[in-house]
């Protein structure tokens, strides 16, 4: 059986990007028609309360990438109980509509890009996969990089307004998030991504010091490609997937559901899928084969009820490990008792041979809290 490396090769557009706009990964159309049931309301949930002034603010924040053009420093942090801040200072640079471009500032040979991409199984949009999981509202204004902004926040629905699960800075002039918080339920920020300072022009204009935004960009020996795996799977293609054995679950605690499903690398032999609410996402890739130890150098090493998980410390967090004759990567962007339960539901998953049903869910939770190091 082949030794892989982790499936990482896709992974930081996808979800460090999430910190760069307004839900780059769910990114589509408002009001689409759904697809398939992973778009419909959990009607076990209270209802959300949606003012519709926030859903006008919300969808035109999620359009301004498709016009406005922007570059500027970003920096991006994450906080766990007991340990440190986690930073990432990045240099963006956004071409509508192309893709999206960073880099650390240190190493400006080493250049990342997103291009935009459709997901395969959300039919309704970023906007309409946010409200249909939380209660939204105006929330005052404030200037963010010298600009001003008007803010929305998201709250838990049947709760209090001032249970704020994630605000939102938008620039008043183009829409573009200027500023990003998520908060855990003790109602401490975990997550932050701020533009320190930023120019924003529409496309086609003059800006960012006379020129496209991607023309800021370094010009590297080596740039990532950015583009999305072209083998897009929908619905009828997941559930062919979990017949020839791949672990494709259409929902992950949280609940994040499944919007995006992908095949990719060489002979199309990684799976990708994606999962979120509108605020919380988590990518898993996986394919056959058994982990090669010295791809994970760096990582932490430790135990999932007795199987070895490697860790890497980083914004967003990766966590690898190889299980029933497949190698998974998650990164996550997600409170830590959903990534604690989605690492445990996968092992189990992976354990039993088979994407069936799971019957000890909870099982080892209070170890894999011990160790995860989480953003809640």
């Amino acid at each position: 059986m082949r030794r892989l490396a982790p499936a990482v090769g896709a992974t930081v557009a996808v979800l460090l990007v999430g910190s760069l706009a307004l839900f780059v990964l769910l990114a589509g159309p408002p009001g689409e028609p759904s697809r398939d049931d992973v778009d419909r309301p959990d009607r076990s949930r209270p209802r959300p309360d949606v003012d519709p002034a926030a859903r006008a603010l919300l969808r035109a924040a999620a359009a301004a990438p498709e016009s406005w053009a922007y570059q500027g420093t970003q920096v991006a942090s994450a906080w766990e109980p007991g340990a440190a801040e986690r930073v990432a200072t990045l240099e963006v640079a956004h071409d509508p509509p192309d893709s999206t471009t960073w880099w650390d500032p240190r190493h400006p040979d080493r250049v990342h890009k997103a291009a935009p991409s459709r997901p395969s199984l959300l039919g309704s949009g970023a906007v309409g996969l946010l409200v249909r999981h939380y209660s939204v509202r105006t929330d005052g204004s404030e200037e963010v990089a010298g600009r001003p902004t008007t803010v929305v926040a998201a709250y838990r629905p049947g709760t209090s307004a001032d249970d704020v699960v994630a605000r939102f800075w938008l620039d008043e002039e183009s829409g573009v998030v200027l500023r990003r918080e998520v908060y855990g339920r003790s109602g401490r920020e975990t997550r932050r991504s701020i533009f320190l300072d930023v120019d924003l022009w529409h496309a086609g204009e003059a800006g960012g010091g006379g020129g496209d935004a991607a023309g800021s960009a370094p010009s590297p020996a080596a740039t990532d490609d950015g583009r999305p795996w072209r083998d897009a799977m929908d619905a009828a293609a997941v559930a062919r997937m979990s017949s020839y054995g791949w672990d494709c679950p259409r929902r992950l605690p949280g609940p994040l559901r499944l919007v995006d499903a992908r095949r990719g690398g060489e002979d199309s032999a990684i799976v990708h899928l994606s999962y979120a609410d509108g605020i919380a996402s988590i990518s898993v890739f996986q394919q056959h084969g058994r982990l090669d130890p010295a791809s994970v150098a760096g990582y932490r090493r430790t135990e999932v009820d007795g199987d070895q998980v490697w860790v890497r410390d980083s914004v967003p967090r990766r966590v690898v490990w190889s299980s029933g004759g497949r190698v998974y990567t998650v990164l996550a962007d997600a409170p830590q008792r959903t990534v604690d339960r989605a690492v445990v539901l996968l092992h189990e998953r992976a354990d039993q041979g088979e994407g069936g049903p799971v019957d000890r869910l909870g099982r080892g939770l209070d170890r894999v809290a011990s160790w995860f190091n989480p953003f809640e």
